[in-house]
């Protein structure tokens, strides 16, 4: 018979796949299983878990080095009872996924190693599977989960009117061939030759936008006098002006505002094109030189659990800049300080939130 786990296990990684949502705490889950999958799939005989830390999960979950991820921030980032409620809510969420478990008949739950205290006793995290029982003793046991906290965690209520901003290492950013050409490492010092080039090519490229919309222009006023001139060829210097227009707007003028708001979204051709988000980010060395980095600014949005990123404030914001959650990016607002690292709730007075 086909091991039993592997079965609970691939029904869990397919219904997240079904049902994906863009938040910390799936990713969680889904390293988990899928680190138990990596083990037992070609296995029919007995269960071994794969036992992952705090600090392994979120280092899979943030993409980073292992050996750089502080402990403390993993305990506080990685909470087990938080685990439990988000494994149980996501079945429970899913008719699909509930149905799927009640005829296997068995259902994942989360299971921890119990620490001894010290560094080097940590908490280690796998999944197990449980006969499915009925729904009583189901609602039972969430309601106990959300009640009861691990013996080394401390049971308080998370503050969803403050968020804490984590800035990503230069050197995990994929940056675009043309960045990389004057950005050594991520970073760019404005008054190096590199700086100077760049700031010189950027320049260059204005002018060029001015010289392209006023060369367009005074084609089509004098397209009655330039008899050889064709009407597709009058068609591409028109197409040339909206092209100078949306450089102009969303490659030159962010960067000419980069000195005064000392953090931006990263124009086009910036980032990779395989990376969907990134910040460039100015401040001053030792020598009180202006340098400048790629990087990326991200929180955990404490109302739903989903990535927090760096957004234009407008329409709906006054600060050039503010943190919008990607579930809910006009809800779950907050704003960003990049000097402490903060970022308050800036949504309505009062505004209900239900974690349970």
């Amino acid at each position: 018979m086909k091991n039993k786990h592997l079965i609970v296990f691939g029904e869990l990684h397919d219904q997240l796949l079904n049902y994906p949502r863009d938040t910390l705490w799936d990713k969680y889950l889904q390293i988990i299983v899928n680190e138990q999958l990596r083990k037992i799939e070609y296995s029919d005989e007995g269960f071994e878990p794969e036992k992952l830390s705090r600090q392994q999960i979120y280092a899979k979950a943030k993409n980073v080095d292992e050996k750089r991820v502080d402990s403390q921030l993993a305990k506080n980032a990685v909470k087990i009872s938080k685990l439990e409620l988000t494994l149980a809510a996501f079945i429970e969420d899913q008719p699909d996924c509930k149905r799927a478990f009640i005829n296997l008949g068995y259902k994942p739950i989360i299971v921890t190693s119990a620490s001894g205290g010290g560094s080097k006793n940590k908490t280690l995290i796998w999944m197990d599977i449980e006969v499915v029982e009925n729904e009583d003793v189901v609602q039972e046991r969430i309601d106990e989960s959300a009640a009861v906290e691990s013996d080394e965690e401390v049971d308080d209520t998370e503050d969803v009117s403050i968020v804490t901003y984590e800035r990503k290492a230069t050197s995990n950013i994929k940056l675009s061939l043309l960045v990389r050409l004057f950005f050594k490492k991520g970073e760019l010092k404005m008054l190096s030759v590199s700086g100077i080039l760049l700031m010189l090519l950027l320049m260059f490229n204005a002018l060029l936008d001015v010289f392209i919309v006023i060369y367009s222009i005074l084609v089509l006023l004098l397209l009655s006098d330039l008899p050889s001139f064709k009407l597709w060829q009058a068609m591409v210097f028109i197409v040339f002006i909206p092209v100078a227009y949306l450089n102009w707007r969303y490659f030159l003028m962010p960067l000419q505002s980069l000195p005064q708001h000392r953090v931006i979204k990263a124009p086009m051709f910036f980032a990779n094109i395989n990376d969907d988000n990134a910040d460039i980010e100015m401040y001053r060395n030792k020598d009180k030189l202006n340098i400048v980095r790629v990087t990326e600014f991200t929180a955990v949005c404490p109302i739903c659990s989903g990535v927090i990123e760096l957004a234009n404030g407008r329409p709906d914001q006054k600060p050039p800049l503010v943190g919008r959650c990607k579930e809910a990016p006009h809800a779950h607002v907050y704003s960003f300080d990049r000097m402490t690292m903060r970022g308050y709730f800036l949504g309505v007075p009062n505004y209900s939130i239900f974690t349970n």
